[in-house]
């Protein structure tokens, strides 16, 4: 998940995604006169930062796009320069007192497709609300349930790859199986001390227009594929899209149509 040339290549679900949620719920939160400071959390290689929430925002100071990946942050830093905007390396879900790091704090916090990667949800959401102003809003966008992670579970028990997948389920999402996901993430957050204005988990749908632009895909965002040996990888990678046809993911003229629940958390922390 390190690899930010093949992220920027093949993450279009992810950048539709964003433009989605961001389109619709830009317009209903409260922007100041004087301009903003703003978080982008799990910037990757901070194209979705520069390219698309920058040209969205009403008002902005200054935009500071964190991910854990250093190499990540690298690549960001030297492809998408601009006079407000930096990025910095962060864990967030475990950062103790991130305000040491941000003192000032942000008026606003944005995240795309990062959170579900984080196991301990109050934790994250914890350091969320201290890294937001007293009156500042976050809007969370993650996976809710996906296929793909029921795919990393049944690839996991076969004798080929289960050596590299032991921890597996340290890559499923928090809410992956929860019969009412929004719910259990809205009440993370208020026990984090959130007021929440809205939180939902729709289903999406994508369309991958060919086997191959479905690969990169996985491939950019597989967690395991680097423990694999380089020779074995391509095997492992055609093994995984064996196991989504499996999960019933439609394919329709050499496409294939990807349905997935994405979690929407637009959170106020009260004055």
């Amino acid at each position: 998940m390190e690899d930010a040339q093949l992220y920027v290549s093949a993450n279009a679900l992810q950048r539709r995604d964003a433009l989605v949620v961001l389109t619709e719920y830009l317009p209903q939160m409260a922007w100041q006169e004087e301009g903003e400071n703003i978080l982008d959390i799990g910037c990757g290689s901070g194209d979705v930062t520069r390219n698309l929430l920058m040209p969205l925002l009403p008002r902005v100071e200054q935009v500071t796009g964190v991910d854990i990946s250093q190499e990540m942050v690298s690549f960001a830093s030297k492809t998408f320069q601009h006079n407000t905007l930096a990025f910095r390396q962060l864990d967030i879900e475990r950062t103790v007192q991130p305000r040491q790091t941000f003192p000032d704090g942000f008026s606003k916090v944005f995240s795309f497709y990062c959170l579900h990667w984080v196991k301990d949800q109050p934790r994250c959401l914890n350091n969320i609300y201290q890294l937001l102003q007293p009156g500042g809003e976050a809007l969370l966008v993650f996976l809710a349930h996906n296929p793909l992670f029921s795919m990393y579970q049944n690839m996991s028990e076969k004798i080929e790859w289960n050596k590299y997948m032991q921890d597996v389920s340290n890559f499923i999402p928090a809410y992956q199986y929860k019969s009412d996901p929004a719910q259990c993430m809205a009440d993370v957050a208020e026990e984090a001390g959130f007021e929440i204005i809205s939180c939902e988990a729709p289903q999406f749908e994508f369309v991958f227009e060919n086997i191959n632009y479905l690969k990169n895909a996985i491939k950019a965002v597989n967690p395991f594929l680097k423990r694999i040996p380089t020779e074995s990888q391509d095997a492992f990678l055609m093994d995984c899209l064996n196991e989504l046809a499996k999960l019933k993911t439609q394919q329709e003229d050499g496409k294939t149509v990807a349905r997935y629940n994405l979690m929407i958390a637009h959170l106020l922390r009260p004055e």
